[in-house]
């Protein structure tokens, strides 16, 4: 077993778990699409300056996700996920390409979380039964990315549901928002996807640069460990 680190499959690796990360956070935030109203938070926040405490209201706007929202309740700010019942949720309370949007997502992180730990075994080995593990891994990412966009798209097809009319306005139908605004949790998942499908066109330079005549040199002069940053 011989140990390679080149700069090239160091970086496809970070940028594994750096796109696997970013579609998990994504999941899990509600800021997905952004409501036009503000309200008063529960809390004021406390300003400390040059030993004067200054009170100042700060001001939270009501979000949704694709499993969790945001929304003032007897007059606190609460955040948590609406699907009380998981899949079973009744479709009013989680609309049903809502569903299909967290199942494909969720089987989108699943096959990234392996690909990002064979990424990281690639250091040691580089094969499983005479196949690349960075064209397995390359492969795997690519199918995650589709898994996400399709998604994506599941989550605008939802729209026209009940719940975004009442956060967004009468106007909202599949894949138009009316007065709401698009929030960091949709850019969270839009960035997660391109680095998805980055990391997939990296496995290839990745591939090539442990099987190069300089690393085949080095296992040739006995070195197990090979190091080419």
């Amino acid at each position: 077993m011989y140990f390679i680190l080149t700069a090239k499959s160091l970086l496809w690796v970070v940028l594994s778990l750096v796109s696997t990360c970013s579609l998990f956070t994504a999941i899990y935030s509600p800021q997905w699409l952004v409501g036009p109203t503000d309200y008063e938070c529960p809390s004021s926040k406390v300003l400390e300056l040059k030993n004067e405490t200054e009170l100042y209201d700060v001001r939270c706007r009501p979000s949704v996700g694709i499993y969790y929202r945001c929304k003032k309740i007897n007059g606190d700010q609460h955040c948590g996920s609406f699907a009380v019942d998981g899949l079973a949720t009744d479709s009013y309370m989680f609309p049903t390409p809502w569903k299909i949007a967290i199942v494909l997502m969720s089987a989108g992180v699943f096959i990234s979380f392996v690909m990002s730990v064979m990424a990281v075994c690639s250091f040691c080995k580089q094969s499983i039964r005479r196949k690349s593990v960075f064209g397995l891994a390359g492969s795997g990412q690519g199918l995650s990315g589709l898994l996400y966009m399709m998604g994506v798209i599941c989550f605008a097809a939802g729209w026209g549901s009940e719940r975004v009319v009442m956060l967004c306005g009468t106007q909202a139908e599949p894949f138009v928002s009316a007065n709401c605004v698009m929030g960091s949790g949709l850019y969270t998942a839009a960035f997660g996807i391109v680095l998805t499908f980055a990391t997939a066109m990296l496995s290839g330079p990745a591939d090539r640069a442990t099987s190069s005549d300089k690393v085949a040199l080095h296992l040739e002069q006995g070195e197990n460990v090979v190091f080419l940053l």
